[in-house]
């Protein structure tokens, strides 16, 4: 493959495939309500379709879930794993419309997309076809063939990808790897690739008025709470049980099954801060944080890729509307999600926090499951992964392996129910995702396209000689 040829290729028409991405990206296409999944899948189906393949729109329980194929004739076959819903656009703060695709000049950033999918992920699941385009105008067809598995519930946990991978199984394991296109470089340009992903686990907390106290089917006139006790009370002093006032979780068993760094990771992020990589204010201007749990930068670095973590998302009860009107809410409740290492298991984890609400003397409070899913690893020298790096190291010089995503993803079903290794990846640099303002830069666009061609040519070389260890 030219791949120099293909570089040019992608310079010359990136004025349309920005603006092809910015069409794509003005679609909304929210987990949560529903707005505009059905037509963004019928989208994805299309570029699919733009590029020679066949795309079947596969429904579920929940949102569908695009499936398609491009065979080439290539010996090897690649799954492109993405996801086409987003959050919503529900934040204070935005300074353009959440769903208008405008670019403006950010501060020491540049030229910036800004739209709510930018970085996650509709931003590099289009940039992804616009690079496939740019192979098929200079090489005829592409090196590899592409398996494509687009779901529209990954902000929901996946809730229904795993039963297609069952369904599709026999399909999907064709592939030799999966790759999952992404922004991966941080505002210094330093681009990263995680060796795993963290599980989730997220429930409500819900207090209802009943045996213990509070009314018990609706809200009540504030004064009564001289009489009557409070749900809200009742259920931010279980929150508060959780933690201490460092914000260190309490729950017995918590952290039994935590898997230490291994030395060969505990290592490499020491070499990262030696090397001055992590630099906690770059991370504090950029998401308007004050204070880190822990200041001393080689500890925060380390606990980000180490330790769970036990979150409120949101906590809500009675009257939030203008103004003032007093009431005794009947109900409250908190959104909470934990985030697990290696290798804690979510059915553990979500018994321990029963365990610990009863044994605090709140039996009464229900815990309702919406997602839960397990961690999930893989090694060091799978030629995909080895492929990647290679990308990085030919177009950018360096990267930073990181031993897992501090986020989380549904990469155990690739490794578990499909036995396929995988690697996350890209060149481009966006941020601010789950938040007002998310974006990704615009020259951050082309590299990601670079990348992707550099990459489907490395992978398709084949693996070289296994570098470094395997982490597991």
């Amino acid at each position: 493959m030219n791949v120099n040829a293909i570089h040019a290729d992608l310079k010359q028409h990136f004025d349309q495939d920005l603006e092809d991405i910015r069409q794509f990206l003005r679609r909304p296409s929210i987990s949560y309500t529903g707005e505009g999944i059905a037509e963004t899948a019928q989208a994805v189906a299309a570029l699919i379709a733009g590029l020679g393949g066949e795309a079947e729109v596969v429904a579920t329980p929940g949102h569908p879930i695009v499936y398609g194929e491009l065979w080439q004739g290539a010996p090897k076959t690649l799954l492109i794993y993405g996801m086409y819903d987003v959050m919503p656009t529900d934040e204070d703060g935005w300074m353009a419309e959440p769903f208008g695709a405008e670019i403006h000049d950010l501060p020491g950033l540049g030229p910036s997309v800004i739209c709510r999918g930018a970085v996650n992920t509709k931003g590099p699941l289009a940039a992804f076809f616009t690079a496939m385009r740019s192979i098929r105008r200079i090489e005829g067809k592409l090196p590899v063939n592409l398996l494509f598995a687009i779901e529209g519930e990954e902000e929901m946990g996946s809730r229904s990808f795993p039963a297609f991978a069952e369904q599709y199984a026999e399909k999907l394991k064709r592939a030799d790897a999966v790759l999952f296109p992404f922004f991966e470089q941080d505002e210094a340009g330093m681009p990263s690739l995680v060796l795993g992903t963290k599980g989730m686990l997220y429930v409500e907390l819900i207090c209802t008025g009943g045996d213990w106290g509070g009314p018990t089917q609706r809200g009540i006139h504030g004064s009564y709470n001289a009489w009557v006790k409070s749900p809200v009370w009742r259920l931010t002093r279980a929150l508060a049980s959780f933690v201490d006032d460092d914000e260190n979780i309490l729950v017995d068993g918590f952290f039994d099954d935590v898997r230490p760094l291994s030395g060969r990771e505990a290592a490499l992020l020491d070499e990262q801060i030696d090397a001055g990589r992590f630099d906690a204010g770059v991370f504090r201007d950029a998401y308007a944080v004050r204070q880190l749990k822990d200041p001393e930068d080689r500890r925060a670095w380390h606990r980000l890729f180490s330790q769970p973590q036990l979150n409120i998302d949101g906590l809500f009860a009675g009257y939030t509307g203008p103004e003032t009107k007093t009431v005794l809410p009947h109900q409250a409740t908190a959104k909470v999600d934990v985030r697990m290492v290696p290798d804690m298991d979510p059915d553990t984890v979500l018994a321990g926090l029963r365990a610990h609400l009863d044994k605090g003397g709140f039996s009464d409070i229900q815990i309702k499951v919406y997602n839960k899913y397990p961690w999930s690893k893989l090694s060091l020298d799978e030629s995909a992964v080895q492929a990647m790096i290679r990308t990085y190291q030919g177009l950018h010089g360096e990267l930073e392996l990181w031993p897992i995503n501090p986020g989380s993803a549904p990469y155990y079903v690739f490794e578990r129910l499909l036995d396929l290794p995988y690697v996350t990846g890209g060149l481009g640099h966006g941020s601010r995702q789950h938040s007002s303002n998310e974006y990704c830069t615009v020259a951050g666009i082309l590299d990601f396209e670079r990348s992707m061609v550099t990459f489907l040519d490395e992978f398709t070389r084949g693996p070289a000689a296994p570098q470094g260890e395997e982490h597991e």
